[in-house]
């Protein structure tokens, strides 16, 4: 009876021992597969990041020599560029300087003291003085040749007449008013013109320069306007005493 007690106990005991044989075996190849996939995975991501890194480096080291030789480069043409402009500046400036002094010379011309030359009039006469200005130029015409003298309202010679009397007297066109324009020989003629602002009245003396046109030679400064134009226009005018009347 006991014998077979003892049987019936070892039957359970072998069974669980082949499964812990198996349980064992299954582990150990699970822990193998582990340590493989570690060794595996670790080894490429050390050399795998060490390769990259090479690269990496690699491309660092070449890159620069060629954005050195690139910078290098620019700043060579850059140079050059520069000594170019620095070349090519004095003789802009030159030229800039020579065309402003002469602008200003040809400003300064017409206002020249040496070159005005005043008269005190007559005390008689209703000449206040002369004035001759050697600087005094041709205004230029549109006009061809032969030119003959065109008192007409709007026509280009009478146009051409005031714009020479504005340009000797220095009043606008706009603050000018033309009292009188008379032959004075034949290719000269006189202009009696005053100012809306000063009623100043001047007589300007033109002369008619071939293909260049009326050209000031003298103004005379006047006492009052004794133009038959403003005469008349005085007459016209109402009496101040008859309007309070």
């Amino acid at each position: 009876m006991g014998y077979d007690l003892d049987k019936l106990y070892e039957g359970p005991r072998s069974e669980r021992r082949a499964k812990r044989k198996k349980v064992n075996r299954i582990l150990n190849i699970l822990i193998v597969l582990v340590v493989v996939l570690i060794v595996f995975f670790g080894g490429k991501l050390i050399f795998g990041d060490k390769n990259v890194d090479e690269s990496v480096s690699s491309n660092q080291t070449n890159q620069p020599a060629d954005n050195e030789g690139k910078a290098a480069s620019d700043d060579s043409q850059d140079k050059e560029q520069e000594k170019e402009q620095t070349t090519d500046k004095p003789d802009d400036q030159t030229s800039k300087e020579k065309s402003t002094e002469e602008t200003n010379n040809e400003q300064k011309e017409p206002e020249s003291d040496d070159a005005v030359v005043e008269t005190e009039g007559d005390p008689e006469s209703n000449i206040l003085k002369s004035i001759v200005n050697s600087a005094w130029k041709p205004i230029g015409t549109t006009q061809a040749e032969p030119h003959s003298i065109d008192y007409t309202k709007d026509s280009v010679d009478r146009n051409e007449m005031e714009m020479a009397a504005s340009y000797a007297t220095g009043f606008d066109r706009s603050d000018m008013v033309v009292w009188w324009l008379g032959r004075n020989g034949e290719n000269s003629i006189t202009a009696t013109v005053s100012s809306k602002t000063t009623k100043q009245v001047q007589k300007v003396y033109l002369d008619w320069i071939p293909n260049e046109g009326w050209k000031p030679t003298k103004i005379e400064e006047l006492k009052e306007n004794d133009t038959p134009t403003y005469k008349d226009y005085k007459k016209s005018e109402p009496d101040e005493n008859e309007d309070n009347d």
